[in-house]
């Protein structure tokens, strides 16, 4: 709106000088023969095509503006139900070009893709008032608090998504932001008295030096879509994404699974207060005569898209069973190993009972498993989950929530979830020894869990610092490097007969 007030006020003043530089010519001619008026004159008559032709690129710049705007507020119309002038797309990619141009390409800039509600309420946008009056309040507020740093940000609003372009960012400060952004989409969601489902869900796309920003901003939006696939809060795009599931995908995992190529590696989990080894987490690779042995990022987005993720939830189970029927067999030292399972295979309807049932059948006792889900399982639908965690404890499975601090729920639902250990994000870990702030917040999240009798184990720790200040925090377990990796089977049971961690007398 400010640029069409700016282009009519240069385009007046441009007609006014074209219209001044005419009637100054024919005052001058009519005043002048020779001489130094003379030279006046055609200076003037110079002046004429030069104000002509600035006249016309600003008038048409006018309409230009014009009918861009017209079309804003149109498009905004269809979008939020009232004619407001928030970033279209169009706009939006003018606006990032701009910045990238004139404040170059080589600091971390990123697109984050994120709607308010769930897809299937964005998508019936215009026909549900309350999803256009709830999508311009996020809309004003999005303006309210980027508006200030425009050198650095860009938004807009299309096809029911809200698209954020951002410069000198991390992805710490992206967390965070992610974090504010969901606490306000509540508080919005609350005030408004809206009644549709606010489950925002964000993807996020790094935009490199080189990447053409359309594809970067349907990249953003790809793993917004897989962010809601999974009921998780945040997820960052990965090429596997755009990775579409084939007869020849769904044939070699078929193939691979009925070769037992998928195998089991093994992390220990050690008890700090113990002083031993008492747990362990099963991780699942894919040992590929092709391509080597492969992690999960490099086959699970291939094998969900396949339709198979069951199949593999279930090989990981069974192969766990049969590892620790064989080392009760063989008389080896057993502890109780954790295994993960997918959103899908969590609210199946046979998910209890197939457990039991493997169970039984290798003669485990159900205390020597524990099922690991992340925050965001837990939060996909809380009823259920309590329900299914409840059983699930009810027949001597523990249950622990993994991941914990990165999906952004309400911490208030750890009281309400009846887990029994939460399992602190690697990422919450990591700067520990150099950071206070990440210290304080570890500390809080330790202090926090303790307060309700949860069992706090800490991931991912690399090195001896962090276990000493996990130490003095009063974390109870931890996972990580500086205790063992990911190891087979084989090299699994030789750890813990035989580890420079534990006493003799401890491992029996």
């Amino acid at each position: 709106m400010r640029r069409k007030k700016q282009y009519l006020i240069l385009s007046i003043v441009a007609v006014s000088l074209f219209v001044l530089s005419i009637l100054g010519l024919i005052l001058l001619r009519l005043l002048t023969h020779e001489g130094e008026l003379a030279v006046l004159f055609y200076i003037v008559l110079a002046l004429v095509p030069v104000t002509a032709i600035l006249a016309s690129v600003l008038i048409a710049k006018y309409f230009a503006v014009r009918i861009s705007v017209n079309s804003l507020i149109n498009e905004n119309l269809y979008s939020f139900g009232e004619r407001v002038t928030f970033y279209d797309m169009n706009a939006f990619r003018i606006r990032v070009a701009s910045i990238r141009t004139f404040r170059g390409k080589s600091s971390e800039q990123y697109i984050i893709a994120f709607s308010a509600a769930n897809q299937s309420v964005t998508e019936n946008i215009n026909r549900d008032e309350s999803v256009n009056a709830y999508n311009l309040k996020v809309a004003k507020y999005i303006d309210e608090s980027f508006k200030k740093n425009k050198r650095k940000s860009a938004y807009c609003f299309s096809r029911g998504v809200f698209i954020l372009y951002l410069r000198d960012i991390s992805e710490k400060d992206i967390r965070e932001l992610v974090g504010k952004i969901s606490s306000e989409l509540s508080r919005i969601a609350t005030e408004s008295q809206v009644r549709i489902w606010i489950q925002p869900f964000f993807g996020a796309c790094e935009l490199k030096k080189d990447s053409p920003l359309v594809e970067s901003i349907e990249n953003a939006i790809v793993a917004r879509n897989i962010s809601e696939r999974n009921f998780e809060t945040l997820t960052y795009y990965h090429e596997s994404f755009r990775h579409h599931s084939s007869s020849s995908d769904i044939e070699e995992i078929t193939e691979a699974l009925k070769n037992h190529e998928f195998v089991v590696y093994y992390q220990p989990k050690y008890s700090l207060s113990a002083k031993r080894f008492v747990s362990s987490e099963a991780l699942v690779r894919w040992d590929s005569p092709k391509n080597g042995v492969l992690t999960p990022t490099k086959f699970i987005p291939i094998a969900e898209a396949a339709g198979l993720i069951h199949e593999i939830d279930t090989y990981v189970f069974e192969r766990v069973c049969q590892d620790l029927n064989e080392a009760k067999r063989k008389g080896r030292r057993i502890i109780p190993v954790s295994i993960n399972f997918s959103l899908h295979e969590f609210y199946s309807n046979d998910f209890l009972n197939s457990i039991m049932e493997l169970l039984d059948k290798y003669q485990i006792s159900p205390s020597y498993v524990e099922i690991e889900i992340t925050e965001a399982t837990s939060q996909a639908n809380t009823f259920i989950s309590v329900s299914i965690i409840k059983k699930l404890r009810d027949r001597g499975i523990r249950v622990l929530m993994d991941d914990f601090g990165i999906g952004f729920s309400n911490i208030g639902n750890l009281r309400k979830i009846p887990f029994d250990a939460v399992k602190i994000d690697k990422s919450y870990i990591d700067d520990i020894a150099t950071d206070m702030k990440s210290r304080d917040i570890v500390k809080f999240l330790i202090d926090l869990c303790k307060a309700i009798d949860l069992e706090v184990i800490a991931e991912g720790v690399d090195n001896k610092d962090q276990v000493d200040i996990l130490r003095k925090l009063k974390c109870d377990t931890i996972q990580g490097f500086y205790y063992s990796k990911a190891i087979p089977i084989k090299e699994y049971e030789k750890f813990l007969i035989s580890n420079p961690f534990e006493k003799k007398e401890e491992r029996k």
